[in-house]
């Protein structure tokens, strides 16, 4: 899908290897040059600059979730999937966020945080003594999803059979055809591929009898307001929908983030060292990282009403990306913004969004990401990647997400 422009034409394609491999010089000519950008070929228009990026997500009234938020599968229509919280808009959405966050409060993070510990241990501690492993390939793609279906309260075990199914659910969206546009082909992909998703429909039936405490017990509980007054029960279809999008955006992203973790750390072994002799820091590194790296750069919103933005017009109906990851390196707001400094006072980045769609999971994202660096750290205060053999995830995954498919890590041959 991507397409090459000569000479110094501003031309910025979210489907590009080539761009991806280092976005931000094109990012920060679309700040200072084309603030409101327009691509003709992909029919969508991009904001840039850090305020503007803000202010789309405050306004979700103009700025829509609910025609889907990556643009390859927006369609013209309401997104198709009862119960996707991330493709709804307020009031409906406000509903849903309210029966989520019950899973994600200090008190069940603070009784997670050791299972994180535990699980960082298993899969980091075979690779002691080794000269090198893959990352993310034998830890980055196994931790995040073992801790969401464990917080949703699946059984342990069924982490790499997940990491399979979003693959294929991916691969299927980026493979779309007339027949099956690309958000069908996603959600076949993922729910008939692997046998992780025939225990949702048993794991509900057993909550309803006897609760526990996880998501999906919460969410087969949990009352919303009814269309025709009074409340209800979330449907069997609901469930599953909300089940497969916290899982997914639970996963994907926190896996990106650990990638990132590790390179960036490795091209900058000063900022690491001081990790090494100043732990407290782990939690601001974290930040910084995200801000640096946004594992999810690109967001999409649907323009519900004409606006007017830098002097453009931009009309409804039109497809708008937020560029959060150009947004969190503009000078505007973040002095010195490409540097890479794991001591940088930040007031907020945009990784995460802001507003009514601030992401649910960050808190557990930030404590995964906390974790995973302090234990890494603590086993090997140094390595080295293997620039050569990095290998990003293609553009025709998924515009929204950029992060490696493997990080080849090299190790002391005596572990600290």
């Amino acid at each position: 899908m991507s397409q090459s422009r000569e000479g110094t034409e501003l031309y910025y394609d979210p489907y590009s290897d080539e761009i991806d491999r280092d976005p931000h010089p094109v990012w920060k000519r679309l700040r200072d040059e084309a603030p409101v950008y327009r691509n003709d070929d992909f029919d969508f228009y991009a904001l840039s600059r850090y305020d503007d990026v803000l202010n789309a997500c405050l306004d979700t009234e103009t700025f829509s979730s609910a025609h889907g938020i990556v643009l390859e599968v927006m369609t013209d229509e309401l997104f198709p999937l009862p119960g996707m919280l991330i493709f709804m808009d307020p009031p409906t959405h406000t509903a849903l966020r309210k029966v989520a966050n019950r899973a994600f409060t200090a008190r069940a993070l603070a009784k997670i945080e050791g299972r994180v510990n535990q699980v960082c241990g298993e899969l980091l501690d075979p690779h002691v003594g080794s000269d090198g492993f893959d990352y993310v390939a034998a830890f980055g793609n196994l931790l995040p999803p073992t801790m969401i279906l464990s917080l949703l309260g699946f059984p342990d075990g069924h982490a790499d059979e997940w990491r399979k199914a979003m693959t294929k659910g991916f691969s299927a969206a980026a493979t779309e055809t007339t027949e099956t546009p690309a958000v069908d082909a996603f959600v076949y992909g993922m729910q008939h591929q692997e046998s992780v998703f025939e225990l949702l429909p048993q794991l509900c039936d057993e909550r309803r009898r006897e609760p526990q405490e996880d998501l999906i017990s919460v969410l087969v509980q949990s009352e919303i307001p009814s269309d025709t007054g009074g409340v209800r029960r979330l449907t069997d279809e609901e469930i599953s929908t909300f089940v497969h999008m916290l899982a997914v955006a639970g996963s994907d992203t926190v896996a990106k983030l650990l990638g990132w973790a590790a390179v960036l750390l490795a091209r900058h072994p000063q900022q690491r060292r001081l990790l090494v002799e100043q732990p407290d820091q782990i939690g601001n590194a974290v930040e910084e990282i995200l801000r640096y790296e946004a594992p999810s750069p690109v967001n999409a919103r649907w323009v519900t009403r004409d606006v007017e933005l830098h002097g453009q017009m931009v009309k409804a109906g039109s497809k708008l990306l937020l560029l959060n990851g150009s947004a969190d390196r503009d000078e505007r707001h973040f002095p010195d913004p490409d540097r890479f400094d794991v001591t940088r006072q930040i007031d907020r980045h945009l990784a995460f969004g802001y507003g009514a769609h601030f992401c649910i999971g960050q808190a557990l994202a930030r404590l995964e990401g906390r974790v995973a660096l302090r234990e890494t750290l603590r086993r090997w205060p140094s390595w080295i990647v293997d620039e050569d053999d990095l290998m990003l995830v293609p553009r025709n995954g998924s515009s929204a997400i950029r992060g490696f498919q493997n990080v080849p890590v090299r190790l002391p041959t005596k572990p600290s």
